[in-house]
């Protein structure tokens, strides 16, 4: 609706776009139930990429790196790849079968192997990926929902959007919705988990947002969408605590307003908004731990890998690294493109050198 949908000619002929997601939804499908082989591999170069993170990003960069004759191990942290497909992206949208199905016949189409449980976590396990490998790419996009920073985020019912959603695609009809849910939060994840939650039967959903809604960072067609499953929008107003005796009752919020993009608060207007489940949509922490012990490898303010847009290549040229870890989180296909991009920096670097 907003990449190819967006750009579509005829927008500006008021006549509805084509709707390229099903088209390409109905060709893979075909495709991918009939096994067909669409890719030639060359022969092997004789080199050994290592890519860390088995999400959409990782994945694009080693079915990219195959098609340069590359050898690729990719070394996931969990059970099952795909990232954020999986456990970041609600039911709704698309199945775990979907995306197990894509993932399997890409793996066999393109020859790349996946090592799991191997978390990559010190720099004795980065060192020996130097020795072993010609290349690494780093593919790890974020981590789980940041805080908040209030009291009562111990209280039972309060979740972080993305563990959320990853229980609910692991375990979807054992989880309980609450009868009054309030969703913080103002992006598409936002969006994700208050259309989800009413999807799910909760008697009412709000979406609370510390910004107007014409500052609400998520697609508008997302917002038009939950509200088309009855979710509330509640704007400029920013939480001060979770309320409740052991599990939660409420939140407390404060109004505010907004003063040059600056959120202010506004004195002496805290209510209390009485709700049984509190869900965080607060952006992502990303993995600054292991980043920061990678020699050269520089992180901006916001703690994103700083690349060459060029080539996506870091600080320390045997690095690379795209999607969520470079962007800060944006759509899985600006990782798909940005993670091939990356690749052919690798090919031209290793090529160079």
């Amino acid at each position: 609706e907003v990449l190819c949908e967006g750009a579509c000619v005829y927008n500006h002929e008021d006549v509805k776009p084509i709707e390229i997601g099903r088209l390409q939804a109905y060709v893979t499908n075909e495709v991918i139930e009939k096994k067909t082989k669409l890719f030639i591999l060359p022969k092997s170069n004789g080199k050994k990429i290592a890519v860390i993170g088995a999400g959409p990003a990782g994945i694009s960069c080693a079915c990219e790196l195959r098609m340069y004759g590359y050898e690729v191990d990719i070394f996931e942290a969990k059970e099952r790849p795909s990232g954020l497909t999986i456990s970041g992206v609600a039911p709704y949208k698309i199945t775990n079968e979907a995306v197990m199905r894509e993932m399997d016949y890409l793996e066999e189409q393109f020859g790349y192997t996946v090592k799991y449980n191997q978390r990559i976590g010190s720099l004795e396990e980065l060192q020996k990926l130097e020795e072993d490998y010609d290349a690494i790419f780093i593919g790890i996009g974020l981590v789980e929902t940041s805080e908040l920073g209030i009291a009562g985020e111990d209280l039972k019912n309060y979740y972080g959007a993305i563990d959320f959603i990853e229980r609910l695609r692991m375990n979807h009809e054992k989880v309980d919705i609450g009868k009054k849910v309030i969703v913080i939060g103002g992006g598409n994840t936002a969006m994700d988990v208050a259309s989800e939650s009413a999807r799910m039967g909760a008697d009412e959903v709000i979406l609370a947002y510390r910004r107007s809604k014409s500052e609400i960072k998520g697609f508008e067609f997302e917002f038009d969408l939950a509200k088309s499953v009855g979710v509330k929008g509640m704007f400029n107003v920013a939480p001060q605590k979770i309320i409740g005796n052991g599990k939660v009752e409420g939140v407390e919020f404060i109004k505010t307003k907004s003063d040059k993009g600056n959120i202010e608060t506004i004195e002496g207007s805290e209510f209390v908004e009485s709700c049984d489940m509190v869900i965080r949509a607060t952006g992502q922490t990303k993995f600054t731990d292991l980043l920061k012990q990678i020699p050269n490898l520089k992180l901006d303010d916001k703690n994103r890998i700083l690349i060459s847009e060029e080539n996506f290549q870091t600080g320390n040229p045997f690095y690379f690294s795209a999607g969520d870890a470079v962007n800060g989180g944006v759509e899985v296909v600006n990782a798909v493109a940005e993670a091939k991009v990356a690749a052919t920096g690798i090919h031209k670097y290793l090529s160079k050198k």
